[in-house]
């Protein structure tokens, strides 16, 4: 029996083919230890399952389902870990952040990831630091994607065999919505749309423009590269926390908008692409959750935004976010536990005036007319100058190097 994938199936949407670099991803994290009786293989356009006659359509998904969704940590500790992910032993801080937001996207309904009651803290330190501070999370026995729960593909009715048609809940695509029918789809599809939890990217979001304690983002690569894709995400993780990325540590990961975590996600993936190097994917989707005014019961789709690869004033934006200095920080909370906020808004409106196609700056009077921020900005050594410096638009760049000499001459008579 056999599980066949291509990328440049007709029938796919950008969940399809990003649920396929999560299952390529799976495949490539297994290396040499693949599930008995398994063999897969990918390309970079197509991927392939097999597996022992002596098992039955279901022993076969079991073995797979068990290899590519895992736990770590102790009984009452444990955190998602995703093979595929590529996030080795000593990175938890990262893996911290990404269990925290699955669970307020994919398995954010408790019986979708049962776990004990009580949130323990978690000490986040970066190598220079001998006492971090703490943050919290929910541990977890179990989750969903374990046992396929939900989707009917491991029914003990079908006598170890697929079903022909299975559902699709929410913990497979966070938001979507059925009708008077669950959504459905053939078995190997549902198989291969569990892996969407591995080919997203999440984040934490702190809006300013929301007031919910949490909310969170999905970003869909569209994928056109599979072995490419990998390549990526393992150069990405597999960097230290100070290596120059802009999403692959845990604070890196708390962003103020769902258009800033996007544009971080293509940065980073997109880093030392050349002419000779192909890229492997041509944009994304980024999907904000949160409460919205007709469901007070659980967290929805509150934005969908599509994103290309490139815009012109991206450089912009790494400027804001370098030498503004501009990573999140933590603050602490009366219980004596730490929670990470952005530490400017500057990001996160470049970042949505960037992907809905307005001028770089727009909404740019409205910020800097809070004192804070405004100081925030004048007060960055040189961050104002290089910003201007990075603008391609010849206009743009003499308004700002005329503001910035004036701000320079007025600051020089008081």
């Amino acid at each position: 029996m056999a599980l066949k994938y291509r990328l440049s199936n007709p029938n796919y949407t950008i969940y399809h083919r990003a649920a396929l670099a999560g299952l390529a991803a799976t495949i490539a994290a297994w290396e040499d230890n693949q599930p008995e009786g398994i063999k897969a293989d990918f390309e970079s356009d197509f991927v392939e399952i097999t597996w022992d006659e002596t098992l039955t359509e279901q022993e076969a998904l079991k073995r797979i389902l068990a290899a590519s969704f895992k736990l770590t940590g102790e009984p009452e500790q444990q955190m998602i870990d995703l093979p595929g992910h590529f996030i080795e032993s000593d990175r938890d801080d990262l893996r911290l952040v990404i269990h925290n937001s699955l669970c307020l996207t994919f398995l954010q309904h408790h019986k979708m990831r049962p776990g004990p009651k009580q949130a323990v803290p978690f000490e986040l330190r970066n190598v220079d630091q001998e006492t971090g501070k703490f943050v919290s999370y929910k541990p977890l026995y179990s989750y969903a994607h374990q046992t396929a729960q939900g989707t009917g593909l491991l029914d003990e009715k079908l006598a170890g065999q697929f079903p022909k048609v299975a559902i699709i809940p929410q913990s497979i695509i966070p938001g979507a919505m059925a009708g008077k029918k669950a959504l459905q789809a053939p078995a190997d599809e549902a198989i291969l749309l569990l892996f969407l939890i591995v080919g997203c990217t999440v984040f934490l979001l702190r809006p300013r423009t929301f007031q919910e304690k949490a909310q969170a983002c999905i970003i869909v690569p569209d994928v056109i590269d599979l072995k490419r894709f990998v390549w990526d995400i393992k150069r990405i993780v597999g960097q230290n926390q100070e290596a120059k990325f802009f999403s692959n540590t845990y604070l890196k990961r708390v962003v103020g908008g769902a258009e800033e975590a996007a544009l971080r996600f293509l940065v980073d993936i997109n880093t030392n692409v050349t002419i000779e190097t192909k890229k492997s994917i041509v944009g994304c989707q980024v999907i904000a959750m949160g409460k919205v005014a007709w469901d007070n019961n659980q967290i929805n789709r509150s934005l969908t935004v599509k994103l290309n690869n490139d815009y012109p004033e991206l450089d912009v934006f790494k400027v804001a976010y370098q030498e503004l200095n501009l990573q999140a920080k933590l603050i602490a909370t009366k219980k004596g536990e730490s929670f990470a906020i952005p530490a400017s808004p500057i990001p996160e409106l470049i970042a949505a005036n960037l992907a809905s196609n307005r001028h770089w700056c727009a909404h740019f009077k409205d910020l800097v007319s809070e004192q804070k921020e405004f100081k925030r900005i004048l007060s960055s050594k040189g961050g104002l100058n290089k910003m201007a410096k990075a603008v391609k638009d010849e206009i743009d760049s003499l308004i700002i190097q005329a503001f910035y000499e004036a701000w320079k001459r007025i600051r020089g008579q008081l």
